[in-house]
C-alpha cells in the first residue's frame, strides 16, 4: 500500500481540516497516511484525538521562532523513518528536507500545495516557491487565480507543466445546516480564525459597536473563536469600545466544539484582508449560515455576491454593519443566502469530488 507523508503547521489553520478531510476521504483505504506535525505551536490536542480516531501515525517536531536550521534536519530524520512513496507538503517552507530526502530515494514523489495569498507572502516565502516549483512533482493550488498570480511574479513555464487545481473540500454530512432561528428578539454573530493581523477582527468589532447602537432594543452578541497574538489586543478593542459583556472570545476549538460554534450562529461573517481559499467560509456555507464577508482575493471567488452570502467593501465599518442589519430584518433574504450556500457546498465542496482530484496525483 503506498505511504504517504503529509507536513504540515502544528497550530490552527486551513492545513489541519484539508489534511483530516483527505483521511476520511478515503473511505477504501487505498494508502497509508502518516502526518509530521512542525511549527512554533505545539499539535493541537484536537488532531492528536483525530490521528488516534483515525488510525493515523503522526510525529511533532516543534521548531524555534525565527531561523531554526535544525528543524531541517529533524525534518528529514521523520521522512528518513516513515519512508514515503510521496511527500505531501502543505506549504513550501521546508521543500528543502523533502528534496534531500528524494536525493536518496529517486522514486519519491513531492506535491506542495501553495494557500498563502499571494499579497501576503514575504520574500522569504516567494523564494521557496519558486524552489518548490524547480523541485516538486506538482504544485497544487485552489483556485486559477492563484495560478494566475504568481505567474506575474514568478516568470517559468515549470509551473504550467506542474500546477494542479483543486478547491479545498470537507465533510459536508458532518457541516450540517440547522433550522433558522426566528431574530426578532435578537442574533447571534460570530467568526473563527487564527487571531492574526491578516483578518479584519476590528472592522468587525467597530461595525458589531455600531450595530449595537442602531438595534438597541435587540439582544445582539458576537463570538469570536479561534486564538493567536492579536486576542490581547482585541480584548482591549472591546473593552475601549465597550462592548465586552456582548463579545464572547471562545479560544481555540477542536472540531466537536467548532461545529457547536457553528450550530450556535446566526449569521457568520468573515472580516480578513486576503485568502486563498478559506475552510471557515466553506464550513459556514455547508452549515447552511447567512454569510456576510469582505470583497477581498481569495474570499469574492468563493461567495457569489447576494447569491451564496453578502459582500462588503474592506476596512469600511458602516457597509459592514449595514449588512449585518439587513440579514437580521430580512428574514427572507435570510432564508435565500442560507439555502444557496448549502447548495453550493454540497456541489463544490464534497469529500469525495476532494479526493479524487488528489488520487489523480498520489
Amino acid at each position: 500500500m503506498k505511504r504517504i507523508v503529509h507536513l504540515l503547521y502544528s497550530g490552527l489553520g486551513g492545513h489541519g481540516s484539508v489534511f483530516f478531510s483527505l483521511v476520511k476521504a478515503d473511505t477504501e483505504h487505498q494508502y497509508t497516511t502518516e502526518a509530521v506535525f512542525c511549527g512554533i505551536e505545539e499539535v493541537r490536542k484536537d488532531y492528536i484525538l483525530q490521528c488516534r480516531e483515525l488510525n493515523v501515525h503522526y510525529e511533532a517536531i516543534l521548531k524555534k521562532r525565527g531561523l531554526d536550521i535544525g528543524v531541517y534536519f529533524r525534518i528529514y530524520r521523520a521522512f528518513k523513518r516513515s519512508r514515503p512513496a510521496t511527500i505531501f507538503l502543505h506549504g513550501a517552507s521546508f521543500i528543502f528536507p523533502a528534496v534531500i530526502y528524494r536525493f536518496f530515494n529517486s522514486r519519491t514523489r513531492i506535491i506542495v500545495r501553495d494557500t498563502q495569498a499571494h499579497h501576503l507572502k514575504t520574500k522569504r516565502e516567494w523564494v521557496w516557491l519558486r524552489a518548490a516549483i524547480f523541485f516538486a512533482d506538482n504544485i497544487v493550488l485552489l483556485t486559477h487565480e492563484s495560478l494566475q498570480g504568481i505567474h506575474r511574479k514568478i516568470k517559468t513555464k515549470r509551473l504550467d507543466r506542474k500546477a494542479v487545481i483543486i478547491p479545498n473540500g470537507l465533510d459536508t454530512s458532518l457541516y450540517t445546516a440547522q433550522p433558522l432561528r426566528d431574530l426578532s428578539g435578537g442574533a447571534v454573530f460570530g467568526i473563527q480564525s487564527r487571531l492574526q493581523t491578516i483578518k479584519d477582527h476590528p472592522t468587525l468589532m467597530r461595525a458589531f459597536a455600531l450595530l449595537l447602537k442602531k438595534m438597541s432594543g435587540r439582544r445582539l452578541r458576537l463570538r469570536i473563536a479561534g486564538d493567536g497574538e492579536t486576542m490581547e489586543s482585541l480584548r482591549n478593542l472591546a473593552d475601549e469600545l465597550g462592548i465586552k459583556e456582548e463579545v464572547e472570545f471562545c479560544g481555540m476549538l477542536n472540531e466537536k466544539d467548532l461545529l457547536d460554534f457553528m450550530h450556535s450562529l446566526d449569521i457568520y461573517v468573515q472580516a480578513t484582508f486576503g485568502e486563498t481559499m478559506s475552510n471557515s467560509i466553506m464550513q459556514a456555507m455547508s452549515c447552511g449560515l447567512p454569510l456576510i464577508a469582505s470583497d477581498v482575493w481569495g474570499v469574492n471567488n468563493m461567495v457569489r455576491n447576494g447569491d451564496t452570502g453578502i459582500l462588503y467593501p474592506s476596512r469600511n465599518i458602516e457597509k459592514l454593519c449595514e449588512s449585518m442589519e439587513m440579514l437580521v430584518e430580512n428574514n427572507t433574504l435570510r432564508e435565500r443566502l442560507s439555502r444557496q450556500a448549502r447548495i453550493y457546498a454540497e456541489e463544490e465542496y464534497s469529500l469525495k469530488r476532494l479526493f479524487t482530484r488528489y488520487a489523480d496525483i498520489y
